[in-house]
């Protein structure tokens, strides 16, 4: 189940390539928790303000077309203050950080979109209700950098049973293929950001319980003891897209209600981990798939 279609540009006159650069989680290898077994009388409202670090170069597109050095490349998503301003900020959009942290739930939890539980906590249908994903802005400097990359398809076979499909970490097939095999491939032409940049969003929660809001940490890749980076947007099977997510402590918070929040009676988010400590431990304890769908996320992705 592939929530990110990159722009794949096929050549008739030329042999597809065969794509291998991915890999998949079967179902026998989730856990699928449901969290109807796992009632909370108690809920929050909250906002965590997130850091998201380029650990590869990065593409995401914004379905634009420019022309550098008499060539034609697919743009990096961007955002003006205004139509008439030339300058642009490069942003990852809501949309896609919210795209992974659902492929990364579909990972952790029932992947039946008809159970109860799935649904009215965090449904693709319901575009994530409970949830708010602002837009993160790139917060380093620098330009967008042309790049021409072997041209990308989709797998020639899928396997028979529910699976969650992923990306290697680095391109292990074309990065091995001398200069005139590549030359002989389709390709495409991208702009995308240098390794290291850095942006800067936040997400609201409102109405979450515990067990929530431990597997939206979780899928977040940023729960402690149990970190791990994922990959966004295109271009992920070509060795690009991974990024590592962190909370900013000092800013995020939360509150038990509304009324608090908008008194300014908010608590340190920081305070309500020790929340999550029993029970991610009693998840693995009787998910026992559990730790090691998190133990391969960390060796494939590191963390």
């Amino acid at each position: 189940m592939d929530l990110f279609e990159g722009n794949q540009h096929r050549d008739a006159d030329r042999q597809p390539i065969r794509e291998k650069n991915y890999f998949f989680f079967s179902r026998d290898e989730l856990p699928r928790i449901d969290l109807s077994r796992y009632p909370s009388a108690k809920t929050y409202y909250g906002k965590l303000y997130l850091s998201v670090t380029a650990l590869q170069d990065m593409f995401i597109g914004c379905g634009e077309i420019e022309k550098r050095n008499n060539q034609l490349f697919d743009a990096f998503t961007y955002v003006k203050k205004s139509p008439e301003e030339e300058e642009r900020t490069f942003t990852i959009p809501g949309s896609s950080v919210k795209g992974c942290v659902l492929t990364n739930l579909l990972l952790l939890m029932d992947l039946d979109f008809k159970n109860p539980s799935f649904s009215q906590f965090l449904s693709s249908q319901k575009v994530l209700d409970e949830i708010y994903f602002s837009d993160f802005p790139i917060v380093t400097s620098g330009d967008s950098s042309p790049k021409t990359i072997p041209a990308r398809f989709d797998p020639k076979r899928w396997p028979w049973n529910d699976a969650v499909k992923l990306y290697h970490k680095e391109d292990r097939i074309y990065t091995r293929l001398l200069q005139h095999e590549l030359d002989s491939k389709p390709k495409e032409n991208i702009l995308s950001l240098r390794k290291g940049c850095r942006f800067s969003g936040f997400i609201n929660f409102k109405l979450l319980n515990e067990y929530q809001l431990t597997l939206l940490l979780l899928a977040i890749g940023c729960l402690s003891a149990h970190q791990f980076n994922f990959k966004i947007g295109g271009a992920k099977n070509r060795g690009m897209g991974l990024i590592r997510v962190e909370i900013d402590y000092d800013e995020s918070f939360y509150s038990e209600s509304l009324r608090d929040i908008a008194a300014n009676k908010v608590l340190a988010f920081k305070n309500l981990e020790e929340a999550f400590v029993p029970i991610i431990s009693r998840l693995k304890q009787e998910f026992p798939v559990l730790g090691t769908l998190i133990k391969k996320m960390q060796e494939e992705y590191g963390q």
